[in-house]
């Protein structure tokens, strides 16, 4: 399933603390507008090449980038350096 929300969380070693909620929900639907309306321009450009090369290869890039994004849900990254803590996490 598509992630919905994603949320950062860095703590400073001092104990500052941040947390913030970034809804990318509203990323899909800019990114599913841009993809349609780039997707005309993808067939013409692999027409061409499909024959000889990678025209199939660039076709492939809109299920591929869907299944990326569809494997999101549930990342968990947690990172830490000598200063901070970082949380990253996609739900």
């Amino acid at each position: 399933m598509l992630p919905f929300g994603m949320r950062l969380k860095v703590r400073s070693r001092a104990g500052r603390r941040v947390s913030l909620w970034f809804p990318v929900i509203l990323l899909w639907v800019v990114l599913r507008g841009l993809m349609l309306a780039v997707l005309p321009f993808m067939i013409l450009a692999a027409l061409p090449v499909w024959r000889d090369g990678p025209g199939w290869r660039l076709l492939l890039v809109y299920p591929l980038l869907f299944t990326l994004l569809w494997n999101l849900s549930g990342l968990h990254i947690e990172t830490r350096d000598a200063r901070n803590d970082v949380l990253i996490s996609f739900q």
